[in-house]
């Protein structure tokens, strides 16, 4: 399989127009792997382990800033010798590529967030990321990696087991540095810059969530559309794969109709 020259592992599959897929820290590339079975069938398909994730190195010293994970996201597109592609964000994997759009709106047709949000503002949102921090502080990767992989594939023991073992692949002090940047993180004042269309896809049980919706309608100025999808709360990429793949389908087909200008 495919890495770039900064060591950044990612899996492709199908022809099409380009959708790329952004995992939060630590799940690694299998989180899509619903999309990427499913979706392949119309478009190209690519699915990354984010830098220290996975199998992509930490490539250097260099600090860890979303700027740099932005700039590893491109680096994946050019690899793979695409010009421009929908990218989707699951949670904070969103707040990457919030910053991909802003800082790169030329490669972007359009961006797809799955429970995203451009800054964490909410209390139980916020407790989620310092535990997150206080696990991968003590250590606790196997602690960690079973909550993750219990929440998101818990009717598939095979795929519980694989996630697992999948986030403890992340070193502790990597994944306590991408989780304390997601805290800090802050883009809501710079969603003005996305030029291309954006989809916002909630877990309709993820009520912490739902508030970021009306944040993104008064910042926004590029077409926003919004979902809620019933009967889930945040973990709606493996959860209801079907349900997302239609709706990331539909989102193409309609933006490769009807192409924003730039």
């Amino acid at each position: 399989m495919p890495v770039t020259r900064k060591r950044i592992y990612y899996e492709t599959a199908g022809q099409g127009p380009a959708v790329l897929f952004i995992h939060p820290p630590g799940m690694g590339h299998i989180t899509f792997r619903r999309q990427k079975e499913e979706l392949s069938r119309s478009f190209k398909v690519i699915a990354m382990d984010l830098r220290g994730n996975g199998r992509s190195s930490l490539y250097n010293s260099r600090p860890l800033t979303m700027e740099t994970i932005a700039e590893d996201i491109i680096s994946v597109l050019d690899h793979a010798r695409i010009k421009q592609a929908y990218i989707c964000g699951y949670s904070n994997g969103g707040s990457m590529v919030l910053e991909a759009a802003i800082n790169y709106p030329d490669r972007l047709k359009g961006v797809i967030l799955l429970g995203g949000f451009p800054e964490v503002n909410s209390f139980l949102l916020r407790n989620e990321f310092k535990l997150g921090i206080w696990a991968a502080e003590n250590k606790w990767m196997g602690l960690l990696a079973g909550v993750l992989a219990g929440a998101h594939e818990w009717k598939s023991l095979k795929n519980m087991w694989q996630l697992a073992s999948y986030v403890k692949r992340t070193p502790p002090e990597v994944l306590e540095e991408y989780y304390r940047i997601g805290l800090e993180y802050k883009a809501t004042d710079r969603l003005g810059k996305i030029q291309c269309p954006m989809l916002l896809v909630y877990g309709q049980r993820a009520d912490y969530l739902h508030h970021y919706r009306k944040l993104f309608s008064r910042k926004m100025r590029a077409p926003l559309d919004m979902i809620l999808v019933g009967n889930v709360a945040h973990q709606t990429p493996t959860r209801k794969g079907s349900a997302i793949n239609k709706i990331v389908k539909d989102f193409i087909i309609k933006h490769e109709a009807t192409p924003t200008l730039q």
